[in-house]
């Protein structure tokens, strides 16, 4: 996050520059929430870590984060010697924090003294980009059941998020929901992908998410049998909008949270299988009926974010309704938004809230900040 600055925030997708030491601090107690509330956490840099030990899975990352075609082959050479000689720590920490121009050289100045890419590009350059995003670890992979999915980002700026923890998770040993994965040009983002229940999912399409990519997950899902019903939702495109978790997130077995300001805005749609295994979508006039029934439920309970307009506004600007259940009926959401947490404990669900003036500044809540791996079962 120290590389954000005037001149590349909004390139990697940061609405502003956030404050360091004040950012570590909110992570730091929205981790200490989570593990004081009986939470197993796991850092991303530490299963990295581990994985970019061993010789073939090191080759594989650097030979993806050196590429020849952006940095042109003599820094491509370089950063990837670097990468290659370096310790399992450092590989993480220059894969996730980034590198530029100017650090390079002091490991190899002839290269970068010779190349022509050096000459064309100032020394802030990053030959590495750094991966700013990384700590909304919701977005670069999706797990089902047993099985996950490295997905496929929407914007350059994230994809190697996704080569990471694709990396880390099968040097862990995690099985793959397809065994020939490719990251293919339709985007999908962890952010848009809903687990509602055992076998039911729901997709949202937008500003991350394509309606083509939404097809083909819904196809691997019900060809798998790791999915019964699949929903799709299309999404209003605005940036306040950008995943599925930014207008609607579970908080128990019957009940979610919903923007208000947009709750009428989206569109939802039941994806099937037709005789030939392609995907057919068929319109929904009462969508949470229709999910009520997948669940095996009597009716879904909606609650909305607030009944002030303006306040939703500001609140959905803020992730009101990006809250992370712990459990049926817990849920950690960000302390600002007021209103929307009181309509919860209203509601009777117990809110554990977190400071979030830094954070927020990267559009994304406690939903974002989180990637369930394993799940306990519920119990009734």
């Amino acid at each position: 996050m120290r590389r954000l600055l005037p001149g590349n925030h909004a390139d990697l997708l940061f609405d502003e520059i956030p404050w360091l030491e004040a950012a570590q601090a909110e992570h730091d107690r929205f981790t200490g929430l989570l593990q004081e509330n009986g939470v197993e956490t796991v850092e991303l840099s530490s299963v990295l870590t581990a994985a970019l030990a061993a010789p073939d899975v090191c080759r594989q990352v650097a030979s993806v984060a050196a590429r020849p075609q952006h940095l042109g082959r003599a820094l491509a050479a370089s950063v990837h010697d670097l990468l290659i000689s370096a310790n399992a720590a450092r590989r993480t920490e220059l894969l996730l924090t980034g590198m530029t121009l100017g650090e390079l050289a002091a490991y190899s100045p002839h290269s970068v003294s010779s190349a022509l890419s050096a000459r064309a590009h100032r020394s802030d350059w990053f030959v590495l980009p750094p991966l700013v995003n990384s700590m909304f670890v919701r977005d670069s992979s999706s797990w089902i059941g047993d099985r996950y999915r490295a997905n496929s980002m929407a914007s350059q700026t994230r994809r190697m998020e996704s080569r990471l923890l694709r990396a880390a998770a099968d040097a862990a040993g995690a099985q793959r929901i397809r065994e020939r994965e490719p990251f293919e040009p339709a985007a999908l983002e962890g952010g848009d992908l809903l687990l509602a229940g055992a076998g039911c999912v729901v997709i949202g399409v937008g500003e991350r998410t394509t309606a083509a990519a939404a097809e083909q997950t819904a196809q691997s899902l019900l060809t798998s049998g790791l999915a019964t019903h699949v929903f799709a939702v299309l999404l209003p495109n605005e940036r306040q909008c950008m995943h599925l978790d930014t207008l609607m997130t579970m908080v128990d077995q019957e009940s979610f949270l919903v923007s208000g300001v947009h709750r009428d805005q989206c569109h939802w749609f039941s994806l099937r299988l037709n005789a030939d295994a392609t995907v057919r979508a068929d319109s929904l006039d009462d969508p949470f009926t229709a999910l009520a029934s997948a669940l095996g439920l009597r009716g879904i309970r909606l609650i909305e974010t607030g009944d002030d307009e303006v306040t939703m506004q500001r609140e959905q600007w803020s992730d009101a309704a990006n809250v992370l259940a712990l459990r049926p009926g817990t849920v950690i959401a960000y302390d600002r938004n007021t209103m929307a947490n009181d309509r919860l404990s209203a509601a009777g669900i117990t809110v554990l809230t977190v400071p979030s003036a830094e954070l927020v500044r990267g559009r994304g809540g406690p939903h974002c900040l989180s990637c369930p791996l394993v799940r306990d079962p519920l119990t009734t």
